[in-house]
């Protein structure tokens, strides 16, 4: 890992969320966010990654779910909103549906994860199911939800907007703000923020790569932690 104290210009969304995946993990984002009173923005841990090995990063993409209703009469294209919603997907960006965890409501499968790599876009996060999680897993494209169940979304749930703000686990997620998550959670960084705090966490990895070097001589915890102040 690089030891440059200052982080890169980026020129693009997706050139900072590769380097934010190169460079950076969840726990040190969440220490930086501490660190300026914003102490609530992980998400709760159901949500987990289908493939621990792979990290997601990349500017939010929002979308709600509702319930359809099972009475009504089923359109022709149900699919008529999420197909537009996964169509304007951007290089740089992860997808973040809130669907409240409804059980029926399975937003994402094989065909979706398809677009959505031909888009550029860097993958998931629903706090919902998904489908078709072996070709997924094959793609290795990056999906954090809370679980798996076969069932097709149309005449379950539907898209009723899209970039506006949403709300998962109270963590209220914009549209642009940055998507952290990795094995251990999902951090949310708002976009207002964003550069203090990635300057803060690159700066925490800095301070345990010192730390950690230290230990592997042989010193005592306490006298590194004296040292360098980093735990």
């Amino acid at each position: 890992m690089s030891n440059v104290s200052t982080m890169p210009e980026f020129t693009s969304d997706q050139s900072m969320a590769e380097w934010v995946s190169a460079h950076l993990y969840t726990a040190v984002v969440s220490d930086a966010l501490d660190s300026i009173g914003l102490r609530h923005q992980c998400l709760s841990t159901d949500i987990r990654p289908l493939d621990e090995s792979l990290i997601l990063t990349g500017r939010a993409k929002t979308a709600l779910w509702e319930a359809v209703d099972p009475s009504a009469p089923r359109l022709a294209n149900p699919y008529s909103k999420e197909i537009e919603y996964l169509d304007s997907g951007q290089a740089g960006q992860v997808f973040v549906m809130s669907v409240g965890r409804h059980p029926e409501i399975v937003p994402w499968g094989e065909l979706l994860s398809t677009a959505c790599k031909v888009r550029g876009a860097r993958g998931l996060l629903t706090d919902g199911l998904v489908r078709d999680s072996r070709r997924i897993l094959e793609m290795k494209l990056p999906v954090f939800c809370t679980g798996r169940r076969p069932l097709d979304s149309a005449g379950r749930g539907h898209v009723v907007e899209y970039d506006a703000p949403i709300v998962i686990d109270s963590v209220t997620i914009n549209p642009g703000d940055f998507v952290v998550a990795d094995a251990d959670g999902v951090v949310i960084i708002p976009k207002s923020v964003e550069q203090s705090v990635l300057s803060a966490a690159w700066a925490k990895v800095l301070g345990e790569n010192r730390t950690r070097d230290a230990l592997l001589t042989g010193r005592l915890l306490r006298e590194v932690y004296e040292e360098f102040g980093v735990l």
